[in-house]
């Protein structure tokens, strides 16, 4: 096999990788934005209990999709006011 068809044939599955590659880097950097910008909503979130905030922000660390998807579902939802004078 000489020198040119080894660079012919690694240069056909190259394009062929580079576009896998490409689609697998867009889609890491939507990850990474979601991640980020559930945790900057996570910590810029008012009244939320310092113990619940580290487990939203362990949870969207070590599951960005579905932890930043919960959190922007369920988490975000503000505090229901406690009655200062139960009846």
């Amino acid at each position: 096999m000489s020198t040119m068809t080894v660079l012919a044939a690694g240069g056909a599955e190259a394009v062929r990788t580079g576009a896998w590659e490409s689609g697998a880097t867009v889609a890491g950097a939507v990850v990474v934005v979601l991640m980020v910008a559930a945790s900057f909503s996570l910590l810029r979130s008012p009244a939320q209990d310092p113990v619940l905030r580290l487990l939203w922000l362990l949870m969207i660390l070590a599951f960005p999709v579905a932890g930043a998807g919960l959190w922007f579902a369920l988490g975000r939802r503000a505090p229901r006011p406690q009655d200062p004078h139960p009846a």
